[in-house]
C-alpha cells in the first residue's frame, strides 16, 4: 500500500489499493491530457474572437499566448502554496476553470456589444486570460505531484509532459477543423468546459474515499455540469441573440467555413411607390432587383462586402475603368469575388469569352450560387456557362498559373489587409506573380482600401504596385454604405485615362464620372510610404489606422 506524500494528502487520509492500480495512473494521465487539450483550445477561442472584433490576428494571438503562458508560469508558482487537500482543491480548479474558460467568448462578445470601447475589451480580455491561465498552471504542478506518489520522479514527469503535449497537440488540431466549423466560438467554449467538468468528476470518483467535503464537491460539480450542458443546448440561441445585436439588421443567414464566418443580413424597408417602381422597370438593361430597397449585405469576419443599396457603385468602378482601357477582354480573370457581383459587371460586354473566378472559400461561392435573393442580386452570374469557379487560394493560383493562359483583364477584389494571411496578397511578389499571367496589353484593377479611413495603407497598395514594375493609376469614389473607397488600375504599359470610355449601359458611371475618380484631395493625396512585401508586411499595420473608429 502506498502512503500519500507527506503534508501533501495528509487530511485526505491513505489511498486505498485499488487507488493504485494501473487504471487510477491511467485516469490521472488521461486527466493531464484532457486539460491540456482545454487549456489551447480556450487560448484560440480568446484569440479568435479577440481577431474577429477587433482585427489585426497577429496581435491579438501574440498577446493572448503570452499573456496565458506568463499567467500559467504565476499559476505554476503559487502552487508551492498548496500542501494539502490536493486533489479537493484540484477539483474545484477545474470547476472554476470550466466556469471562466465556458462564458469567455460569450463574455467577449457581450463587453464589445455593450461597452462599444477597445479599451475595455482588452480590459476584460486580460483579465480572462489571466484567470484562465493561472488556474492552468496551478494544474499539471498538483497534479504531478499526485501521480507523484505512484512511481519516481523521473517517470513521473516524463510522462504528465508527454501526455501534456499530446493534448495541446490534439487541441490545436479539432479547434480548426471540427469545433470552429460545426459548433462555433460560443458553444465550443461550453463544450470544451464540459470536458474540465468530466475531468473533475473522474477525479472524484477516483479518491471518493480519501476526499474530504465531497458532498459539497458533488453539489458543486454537478451544478456546473448542469449549468454548463443547459449552455450547450440554448448556445444557438445565444448564437442568434448576440448576432442581433453585433448587425444592426435581422440575421438571415449565418455560417462559420473553414475559413470565415459568412453573415447575411436584410432590412426590411418600405416599399417604394408604384411610379418609382414603373420608372425603373423602363430600363431591363440594368441591375434591376426588388430587393435593393430590403438593403441585403453581406459580412466576411465582421466586415461589410456589400450593400444590396449602393453595391453596384462599387462594382461599376472597380471593373468598368479596367474593362475599357483594356485592348482586349476575351479572357477575364476575378481573384475573389465570390459573390458573383464583379462577375455581373463583366458579363455586360458581350465578347467576352471566359471568366476564370478564383476565391479560396467554397462556402461563399455555394452561398452566392443558390441563395435566391443574391442570385437575383448578381443576375446568376455563378451559373453562366463563360464562368468557371475556382476554390483555391489567389496567391497559388497566381504562382502555378492556368494551363499556362494568360489574361486580358485581372480583376482583383479581395478583402482588406487587415491580417498576415491577406498582406501577401498585396505584395511586391503577388502583383509580379500576376504581372506574369497578363497580356502585354492588358489592365489589372485591384480594390485598395479606403484612402480616408485608411490612407496610409491605400497609397502604399499604389507604391506596392509600382515597385513591381507597372504602371499604376490610382482613383476613387464614395460609396454611401462604405465611404469613400479606393481602386489601383495598373498594366505593363503606360495608357491615357481620358481615353476611357464606357461601352456598356451603367447604373452609375458616366465618362465624366470615371475622369473626376482619378483626382484626390488633399486630406486624401498621395504620401510616402514603404513597400509592402513578403518578409517585411507594413500594409497591415498601416491598416490599422485610428481613423476607422469613425467608420
Amino acid at each position: 500500500m502506498i502512503q500519500p506524500e507527506h503534508n501533501d494528502n495528509s487530511h485526505q487520509g491513505f489511498i486505498s489499493p485499488h487507488e493504485t492500480s494501473k487504471w487510477a495512473i491511467f485516469a490521472l494521465l488521461f486527466s493531464v491530457c484532457l486539460i491540456a487539450t482545454c487549456a489551447i483550445i480556450y487560448e484560440l477561442i480568446i484569440a479568435t474572437v479577440s481577431s474577429y472584433l477587433l482585427g489585426n490576428s497577429i496581435y491579438q494571438f501574440s498577446i493572448t499566448i503570452g499573456l496565458f503562458m506568463s499567467s500559467m508560469g504565476f499559476g505554476s508558482y503559487l502552487s508551492r502554496y498548496f500542501s494539502r487537500c490536493l486533489v479537493s482543491r484540484f477539483i474545484l480548479i477545474e470547476i472554476a476553470i470550466a466556469l471562466i474558460g465556458g462564458i469567455s467568448s460569450t463574455t467577449l462578445f457581450n463587453t464589445y456589444i455593450f461597452y462599444e470601447s477597445a479599451t475595455v475589451y482588452l480590459v476584460v480580455m486580460f483579465i480572462l486570460i489571466a484567470s484562465i491561465g493561472t488556474l492552468v498552471g496551478l494544474e499539471i504542478p498538483i497534479l504531478t505531484r499526485i501521480i507523484g506518489q505512484y512511481d519516481s520522479l523521473r517517470i513521473t514527469l516524463s510522462n504528465v509532459l508527454a501526455f501534456d503535449y499530446i493534448g495541446a497537440l490534439i487541441g490545436s488540431v479539432i479547434f480548426p477543423l471540427i469545433l470552429l466549423k460545426y459548433t462555433g466560438l460560443i458553444q465550443s467554449a461550453f463544450i470544451i468546459s464540459l470536458l474540465n467538468v468530466f475531468v473533475a468528476g473522474l477525479l472524484l470518483l477516483q479518491y471518493w474515499k480519501s476526499i474530504e467535503d465531497k458532498h459539497f464537491l458533488i453539489f458543486a460539480t454537478i451544478l456546473t455540469s448542469a449549468s454548463l450542458a443547459v449552455a450547450v443546448i440554448y448556445s444557438t440561441d445565444i448564437d442568434n441573440w448576440l448576432e442581433s445585436k453585433l448587425y444592426r439588421d435581422h440575421v438571415q443567414l449565418s455560417k462559420q467555413s473553414r475559413y470565415q464566418k459568412i453573415v447575411l443580413t436584410k432590412r426590411e424597408e418600405k416599399k417604394a411607390s408604384p411610379s418609382l417602381d414603373h420608372t425603373a422597370k423602363k430600363t431591363p438593361s440594368l441591375v434591376e432587383v426588388t430587393n435593393r430597397r430590403k438593403d441585403l449585405r453581406l459580412f466576411i469576419d465582421g466586415n461589410l462586402q456589400f450593400s444590396s443599396i449602393d453595391e453596384y457603385r462599387y462594382h461599376e468602378a472597380l471593373v468598368h475603368p479596367a474593362m475599357n482601357l483594356a485592348d482586349q477582354r476575351t479572357n477575364v480573370l476575378i481573384l475573389g469575388g465570390g459573390d458573383g457581383l464583379a462577375a455581373r459587371e463583366v458579363l455586360r460586354y458581350p465578347e467576352v469569352e471566359k471568366i476564370i473566378l478564383i476565391d479560396i472559400d467554397p462556402e461563399i461561392t455555394k452561398i452566392c450560387s443558390s441563395h435566391p435573393e443574391i442570385v437575383e442580386l448578381n443576375q446568376g452570374s455563378l451559373l453562366n456557362t463563360k464562368v468557371t469557379v475556382i476554390n483555391q487560394d489567389a496567391y497559388k493560383f497566381a504562382e502555378w498559373g492556368y494551363h499556362n493562359q494568360k489574361f486580358d483583364v485581372i480583376i482583383i477584389d479581395l478583402p482588406d489587409p487587415n491580417h498576415e494571411s491577406l498582406s501577401k496578397l498585396y505584395s511586391v511578389t503577388f502583383y509580379k506573380l500576376i504581372g506574369n499571367i497578363l497580356n502585354t496589353k492588358g489592365v489589372i484593377v485591384t480594390q485598395s482600401t479606403s484612402p480616408f479611413f485608411s490612407r496610409n495603407a491605400f497609397w502604399c497598395i499604389h507604391h506596392t504596385i509600382e515597385k513591381a514594375e507597372l504602371n499604376t493609376y490610382a482613383y476613387h469614389l464614395d460609396i454611401p454604405s462604405m465611404g469613400d473607397w479606393g481602386f489601383n488600375l495598373s498594366s505593363k504599359t503606360s495608357h491615357e485615362i481620358k481615353k476611357i470610355r464606357l461601352s456598356v449601359e451603367t447604373n452609375f458611371l458616366t465618362n465624366s464620372l470615371i475622369q473626376a475618380m482619378f483626382q484626390f484631395g488633399k486630406d486624401v493625396n498621395e504620401l510616402e510610404t514603404k513597400i509592402n512585401t513578403l518578409l517585411k508586411p507594413v500594409l497591415m499595420f498601416y491598416y490599422e489606422d485610428k481613423n476607422w473608429r469613425y467608420y
